[in-house]
């Protein structure tokens, strides 16, 4: 993955570095993404430890809705037919989980 960067985009390396060195802007905006990314990685890592990879996959898939929904309500944009099709399908599945997950529990009881 790193070969095919360096060698689609390698030449604009330089432009980067000097982009970084003459607007502060950018390294600090390169510095908080960094951040927040190590941030959320730790808090994933910490998510699956306490509960299972299915689990958290649910949840990721979940947040992905919310945000979809989120932004398009605070920019004010429509949501088009594919969109919404989309969301319902992520919240359907995410509530087919839970509710499969609850019936498998009490089974084993």
């Amino acid at each position: 993955c790193l070969v095919l960067m360096v060698v689609t985009e390698g030449y604009k390396f330089g432009a980067f570095i000097t982009l970084c060195k003459t607007n502060p802007i950018v390294l600090m905006n390169l510095i908080y993404s960094g951040l927040w990314f190590y941030g959320y990685n730790e808090l994933a890592t910490m998510t699956i430890k306490k509960t299972n990879a299915v689990t958290q996959s649910v949840a990721n898939t979940a947040k992905r809705v919310i945000v979809i929904v989120g932004v398009a309500i605070v920019m004010g944009e429509s949501l088009d037919p594919l969109k919404l099709i989309g969301c319902g399908v992520g919240i359907g599945g995410v509530f087919l989980y839970s509710v499969i997950d609850d019936l498998v529990k009490k089974a084993k009881k």
